[in-house]
């Protein structure tokens, strides 16, 4: 019966090759990744923009730029807070943000 068994897995087997099933498994993989990666929230590009619309050397302009920035990180932190357990365990509470100064 085993013999019957190897041998009609080896005729059938070579009508579709691992190697083309593989190379979906392997694209779906990386693809879901790379999405991931993409939608994980970058503070730079925000940066540049707020830097470049919010002009001036005064106090209120140095102000608002950095208020605007510190609200585009702690949305970050609040979004990485639902995803990664270690950013949860550090800022458990809301008044862990605030005594990190990230509100």
């Amino acid at each position: 019966m085993f013999e019957k068994l190897s041998i009609y897995c080896d005729r059938y087997a070579e009508l579709i090759p691992v190697s083309f099933v593989l190379g979906f498994y392997v694209t779906l993989v990386v693809s879901r990744w790379w999405g991931q990666f993409e939608n994980v929230p970058w503070p730079d590009r925000l940066a540049a923009l707020v830097g470049g619309h919010v002009r001036g050397a005064d106090e209120v302009s140095r102000l608002t730029r950095r208020t605007l920035m510190r609200y585009a990180n702690l949305s970050g932190v609040l979004i990485y807070r639902s995803v990664s357990t270690a950013v949860y365990k550090r800022f458990p509470t809301t008044e862990h943000l605030v005594q990190a100064g990230k509100t």
